[in-house]
């Protein structure tokens, strides 16, 4: 029987940063994806989770969670 383990990330996109930032932010997400495959993690899901002024409750960015697992090796 196949043994699984798991592995969450939490990257942050907040709406007050210039889309210039925001493009940097994705581009880092994206580089760290590639890094995790090639470490044999499959990222199976994500959630967004929205990020509310303290006062305000207004949205003010995302906090994106990302589910990743990978396949134990036979002895590991």
């Amino acid at each position: 029987m196949a043994k699984w383990e798991y592995h969450i990330e939490t990257v942050n996109i907040s709406e007050r940063w210039s889309s210039k930032r925001q493009k940097e932010e994705v581009e880092a997400f994206r580089s760290y994806l590639n890094q995790m495959g090639s470490a044999g993690w499959e990222m199976i899901s994500y959630e967004a989770v929205p990020l509310t002024g303290h006062f305000s409750k207004d949205i003010k960015g995302y906090a994106y969670l990302t589910f990743f697992k990978r396949q134990l090796e036979p002895n590991g």
